[in-house]
């Protein structure tokens, strides 16, 4: 049992030895333990023969059990041998492995890899993430895909599959070709242009889409469904689904290939944005008639002029602040044969000033400050007499007001104002002696009233068609007990950009004054005339 137990730690050893064991030591180890496996069944078979030979001074009927016991004995140590052998030829196959797998470890060079090969694996891995995201998202009828502009270079890939001729007619063209000329190296165009953006982006598009319906014709056919002929029917889109594109820089601007080196702090101009936008508008109007004085129905010869001028400026930050402002003036006389005193009167007399100061408040409704003063140039009086009606600053009215202002605008077509004061001081004045006040919303005996109450102001300017704009002004003021409402519109018919006609109808509700005999407090004005005009 000493020599097994040998034998056992012999093998663990043996296991445990340095895989960098060389060849000749490896063989030397198996012939070591080849003979004392063969010393250890010499000793087994001798300890039986003793044990045979000692037989003889045992006892009969003890013979048996001791015969077995060393039969076992035998059996168990045999047993012992052959499991030992196993476990060390299992320790020498390993064994083996081990130094042929460190041989061939020892052998091995690692390759090199190339930079440009890394970098193309790792493109190739981003694109397979990529495109496996987006499949998934493809995939996902809840996903709404923001962020990604349209393109209509891209029509033909988005609508159904369609048999367009333009992919074969492309296929069949040599529209394009050049002949190869060996001698000539460079393209000695390219160096005379410079670096220019390429401007025929959306024809490269086009071609590369044919390219890839060509191809989709051939190897699968069945699936094209429709054909261009079938389009040539369909209406466009309508104007409020159709995207504008962005516009363009100007080709001028990208010729220029000269790079601009370090530019000195005083040779630089930095030009700050203008948000002040002036504009202005005059015309001369003139009517005549003329009538006989035998003419059998009778009447009056007459002549009228009238004159206008408009001018405004306006600050728009785009942001928060917008600050109006514009003057007015209109001025018309006819002549009134039968006012034996005054040869001509004036019909129309108008000085106004308007002044608006407006903080964003939400969309398009601005916090607004407003004020508003208006008056008359010449003096005006009743037919036959030297009664004084109207003068310069008899009557004169300023109009202040806190409130809110809708603005809709759009460009070229529309221009719409609502400001809607529900605080508004009005100060009505007489400054000359001889003009009745109590025709002006002034008491008898004062020459000014002041009135609080609130006022609403409407103003249009819109484009009717190319050559007729309609402009229209329409203001209601109340101190609740009396109103004051006036509606002016403008009708002008453009034949050029000189020549107009105008037709004015000016509206007015005031039932602050007396009554003229039957009428009641509406007033009416209408005045149409044609001659020059002229806008900036």
């Amino acid at each position: 049992m000493k020599k097994v137990g040998i034998l056992i730690l012999l093998l663990f050893v043996l296991s445990g030895k340095s895989l960098k064991a060389e060849t000749t030591a490896r063989d030397s180890v198996i012939t070591d333990m080849e003979t004392v496996i063969n010393e250890l069944l010499s000793d087994t078979l001798d300890m039986t023969a003793v044990k045979k030979d000692t037989v003889a001074y045992v006892p009969q009927d003890s013979m048996s059990v001791f015969r077995d016991s060393i039969s076992s004995e035998a059996d168990s140590l045999l047993l012992e041998i052959d499991r030992a052998a196993m476990h060390f030829e299992d320790s020498i196959k390993h064994l083996k492995d081990s130094l042929m797998k460190a041989e061939l470890a020892k052998r091995r060079v690692t390759p090199k890899v190339h930079p440009e090969v890394t970098a193309f694996r790792r493109l190739i891995q981003q694109y397979r993430e990529d495109y496996a995201e987006w499949e998934e998202r493809w995939d996902d009828i809840y996903l709404q895909v923001t962020g990604l502009p349209s393109d209509a270079d891209f029509y033909k890939l988005s609508m159904p599959a369609t048999y367009y001729s333009a992919p074969v007619e492309q296929s069949m063209s040599i529209e394009g070709w050049q002949p190869v000329i060996p001698f000539v190296k460079e393209d000695f165009r390219k160096e005379a242009l410079g670096d220019l953006p390429d401007l025929r982006r959306s024809e490269k598009i086009d071609r590369y889409i044919n390219r890839q319906l060509l191809n989709f014709y051939v190897n699968y056919p069945n699936l094209v469904k429709k054909n261009e002929a079938s389009l040539r029917d369909k209406e466009p889109l309508p104007d409020e689904l159709r995207s504008q594109r962005q516009k363009k820089e100007k080709v001028r601007s990208m010729v220029h290939t000269k790079k601009i080196g370090k530019v000195d702090e005083q040779s630089l101009l930095v030009v700050k944005p203008n948000f002040w936008k002036f504009a202005g508008d005059s015309y001369l109007q003139f009517s005549q008639n003329y009538i006989s004085d035998n003419w059998y129905k009778g009447g009056e010869s007459t002549k009228s002029m009238l004159t206008g001028f408009t001018w405004s400026a306006n600050y728009d930050d785009r942001r928060r602040v917008q600050f109006e402002n514009k003057i007015e003036w209109k001025l018309g006389f006819v002549t009134a044969p039968s006012d034996t005193l005054h040869s001509y009167k004036a019909n129309n007399d108008l000085l106004r000033l308007t002044s608006k100061l407006g903080v964003k408040a939400f969309g398009t409704w601005y916090y607004t400050l407003s004020a508003e003063f208006k008056t008359q140039f010449f003096s005006n009086y009743e037919t036959n007499t030297d009664n004084l009606v109207s003068a310069f600053f008899s009557p004169a009215e300023l109009n202040v007001g806190l409130g809110m202002d809708y603005k809709f605008v759009k460009d070229g077509v529309c221009n719409l104002s609502v400001l809607m004061n529900p605080i508004n001081y009005t100060l009505y004045s007489v400054s000359n002696d001889r003009v009745d006040p109590t025709k002006f919303n002034i008491k008898e005996g004062h020459k000014r009233e002041s009135v609080w109450g609130s006022r609403v102001e409407a103003t249009l300017s819109w484009t009717i068609i190319k050559s007729l704009t309609w402009e229209s002004r329409f203001s209601y003021t109340t101190n609740y007990e009396k109103v004051v409402g006036e509606w002016e519109n403008t009708f002008t018919f453009a034949f050029n950009r000189f020549l107009s006609t105008k037709l004015f109808v000016h509206g007015r509700f005031d039932d602050g004054v007396p009554r003229v005999d039957d009428h009641g407090y509406l007033q009416l004005q209408e005045l149409l005339s044609f001659g020059l005009n002229y806008t900036w």
